[in-house]
């Protein structure tokens, strides 16, 4: 998911060749608060166009502040967009009151009841501490995205893997037990010029049960694209395995060697999630291929 700002034209004419499987048109940290009325009224016209022309879903990262949020949704919403991006989701009571009041919005607006899906985003001690809970409060929530920069904020820790990793874990746990996305790094997304530190930081998050993550910048979509989403090499490894294993089955045998370990019925269910996420990724980005040429 690739964060643009909403109040830069030029970055959102763009937006859509970055190779991103999602896009977030943020209304929050990216703007300031002079400019937030101005980024706000950009929706109208860039959430179609972006629709249209990049193929993907497109998400807004609204502010979570009493004097801005009612406004963020209304024009989010309006906008015709398919998911919101909360920030400081805290409790299961917060999400509970954002889902009744989106309901009301979307019986106004013309939109179906529910189909505006929420990713939450857990950035505090008090946050991971209410993962589960927050995880189960609404069938509106599409996932949980662990906020780094602003958890070390809150703990008063450096955004490193030695104290995120834990936190971020927690809540890839309570995501995945609820059956939604988890998202997110345990270490800094800020620094996008280092790209092999920036990748070794995606890959450990891949090892503690993530399966996305959120780019600041363009330069970070092909490292997330690939460490989430797999390799070509990757797919292929996946289906010779898969063509051993099932022959074995077929012979009566629940478990064969296979290229140096054995193969039994787990890490077949494995490699069979994975081919479907791979294959499911490959075929909606040749779709939004097709769509911008």
């Amino acid at each position: 998911m690739l964060f643009v700002p909403a109040d830069t034209d030029r970055f959102l004419a763009k937006a859509g060749q970055r190779g991103a499987d999602a896009l977030i048109l943020d209304l929050e940290d990216a703007v300031a608060r002079p400019a937030k009325a101005a980024a706000r009224a950009n929706l109208a016209a860039f959430v179609p166009r972006l629709q249209e022309s990049a193929g993907v879903p497109i998400h807004v990262r609204v502010n979570n502040e009493p004097d801005l949020l009612a406004a963020d949704l209304e024009a989010a919403i309006a906008a015709g967009a398919d998911g919101l991006l909360v920030p400081k989701v805290e409790t299961p009571a917060q999400v509970v009151q954002l889902d009744e009041d989106m309901r009301a919005l979307e019986a106004r607006l013309g939109r179906v009841a529910g189909s505006v899906r929420v990713v939450a985003l857990l950035e505090s001690a008090l946050a991971i501490c209410n993962a589960q809970a927050i995880a189960q409060s609404s069938p509106r929530l599409a996932g949980l995205l662990f906020g780094t920069e602003d958890f070390g904020a809150s703990m008063g820790i450096a955004s490193a893997p030695q104290g995120m990793a834990v936190p971020a874990q927690m809540l890839a746990l309570a995501a995945a037990s609820a059956g939604l996305q988890p998202m997110g790094l345990p270490g800094t997304v800020a620094e996008f010029t280092d790209t092999a530190a920036y990748r070794a930081v995606a890959l450990q998050a891949k090892a503690i049960g993530m399966r996305g993550a959120i780019c600041i910048h363009p330069a970070q979509v092909p490292i997330v694209n690939e460490v989430f989403g797999g390799t070509a090499e990757e797919a292929d490894k996946a289906r010779r395995l898969l063509e051993v294993f099932d022959a074995s089955v077929a012979a009566g045998r629940g478990a064969v060697a296979h290229e140096g370990r054995m193969i039994d019925e787990p890490i077949a269910v494995k490699a069979r999630r994975f081919l479907a996420r791979y294959d499911a990724l490959q075929a909606r980005r040749a779709r939004a291929r097709k769509e911008a040429a």
